[in-house]
């Protein structure tokens, strides 16, 4: 019987349950006290604390955004209405924070007091909402640290935007936020009673837990294995044809759709190595990164979550982390093994994901190394079921994924699938990187694809 891409997914998906078994089975998060009556004082999250050195002076905040573009007579005062009663379900959508005796703190008010704002705009006002938001700081000691806008692009036609800033919120944080709104909408609208899944525990309570296990022997051992794993690690040399100065954070975003027939080859790929798309794709980028600049050892940023235990699953937070995916392209490794090395090698790695990088970099030699291998990227995900429209009534409701016109970092590479087709991803500093060269970048990588389909005995590089 042949292996469907079903199978590919339900492997990773049993690869992942065997590594993070011991959590997803063991015991519920320990609850923090919450004493009645007066605001909450709880400590930031190792991820917030490695995080909030940085803010002041970064060129970019670290924000998600989406939202919904609606259609129809679209109700604000429910809509508000729906985002207050989603700011009480989730404490990071109404907390502040500040530095409490030299301690970053999570301040939860008893009443929550979201932002939302409501504003004519312009009809091709959708281009420039990722970079509307980027250019509107939070004001942390506050809170909260998210926002609802509400821009009427015509009669009858709206941009609500979700904005979260990464001190809060992850990618799934956005979908929960798009899920659980849009649900409390229409029961706001319709006076019926919503049932959304019940919440056991709140992001403090994870944070709380995290922060005991990576300070304990699990965390020891932890940044032990990523001591070794990349000791003589240097960052990958970038295919870049421009020369601009890397604090220039101006780039772009380019989609290229997998064509249907490479797209079958992919699944076959992956069904032959029992593995994913995700290993498949990141083998190949980081080949094509040798390829390209003739070196043999490949360091890659490969963005990891922690939600590894279902009840954080529905939880708006950050669970975010980084790892470095390394490969060893030397000697005369083949296409086909050096898919099978990368499939090893990332489960590994992705075992040993759960201690911030600012924990790691602390203990190494050069503190500086980690965030400079961070300086290229890979990452692969299903596409989400909210890329579906929803009808709400007299409304139709459809999610949208504004791009900015700045970049996190020079070069990301990001594989995005579902069962039917795929897409490359790739964002780039306009500075370093040509549109010619970007181009030439992903016929490379498709064609790599092809080769590593049909001739996985020949040489990963020459």
């Amino acid at each position: 019987m042949p292996v469907t891409l079903k199978d590919d997914f339900a492997e990773r998906a049993r690869l992942e349950a065997r590594l993070l078994a011991r959590r997803r089975g063991g015991a519920a998060l320990p609850l923090l006290e919450r004493p009645a009556g007066a605001e909450w004082h709880f400590a930031a999250s190792l991820g917030q604390e490695g995080m909030w050195p940085s803010l002041a002076t970064t060129a970019r905040q670290p924000l998600i955004v989406g939202g919904l573009r609606v259609s129809g007579p679209l109700d604000t005062g429910a809509l508000r209405e729906a985002w207050q009663a989603l700011a009480e379900r989730h404490e990071t959508l109404r907390s502040a924070y500040r530095t409490v005796d030299g301690a970053l703190t999570q301040v939860v008010p008893v009443h929550a007091k979201p932002v939302m704002d409501v504003a004519p705009a312009d009809p091709a006002a959708a281009g420039s909402v990722a970079d509307d938001e980027l250019a509107r700081p939070f004001d942390f000691g506050r809170g909260p640290a998210a926002r609802l806008r509400v821009l009427r692009r015509a009669s009858g036609e709206h941009l609500v935007v979700v904005c979260l800033h990464h001190l809060v919120g992850d990618a799934r944080a956005l979908e929960v936020v798009t899920s659980e709104l849009t649900a409390l909408y229409a029961g706001a609208v319709t006076g019926s009673p919503v049932r959304l899944p019940e919440l056991t525990a709140q992001y403090a309570d994870f944070a709380a837990w995290h922060r005991a296990r990576v300070e304990g022997a699990h965390g020891s051992r932890t940044v032990a294995y990523w001591l070794e794993r990349l000791a003589g690690a240097e960052p990958a040399a970038l295919p870049c044809d421009r020369s601009a100065d890397p604090s220039d954070i101006a780039g772009h975003t380019r989609s290229f759709p997998l064509p249907p027939e490479l797209f079958a080859r992919l699944r076959e790929v992956a069904a032959r190595h029992r593995t994913t798309f995700y290993v498949v794709g990141l083998a190949a980028f980081q080949i094509l990164l040798a390829r390209w600049s003739g070196e043999r050892d490949i360091c890659v940023r490969a963005p990891v979550s922690y939600r590894d235990r279902s009840d954080v699953h529905g939880l708006v937070g950050d669970f975010s982390n980084d790892v470095v995916v390394r490969a060893d392209l030397s000697g005369h490794i083949t296409l086909a093994e050096a898919v099978e090395q990368v499939r090893a090698s990332t489960a590994d790695d992705f075992a040993h994901h759960d201690v911030p990088p600012h924990v790691v970099a602390s203990r190494m030699a050069d503190p500086t190394l980690l965030e400079r291998l961070f300086h290229v990227q890979f990452t692969a995900e299903r596409e989400h079921d909210i890329s579906a429209a929803r009808q709400l009534g007299p409304i139709r409701a459809e999610p949208f994924s504004p791009t900015a016109g700045t970049v996190a970092r020079p070069l990301s590479v990001r594989l995005r699938h579902d069962d039917q087709g795929g897409r490359v991803i790739v964002a780039y500093r306009s500075g370093l990187f040509s549109d010619k060269r970007v181009r030439a970048l992903q016929r490379d990588y498709f064609a790599l694809f092809e080769e590593i389909a049909a001739h996985p005995g020949r040489p990963a590089v020459g």
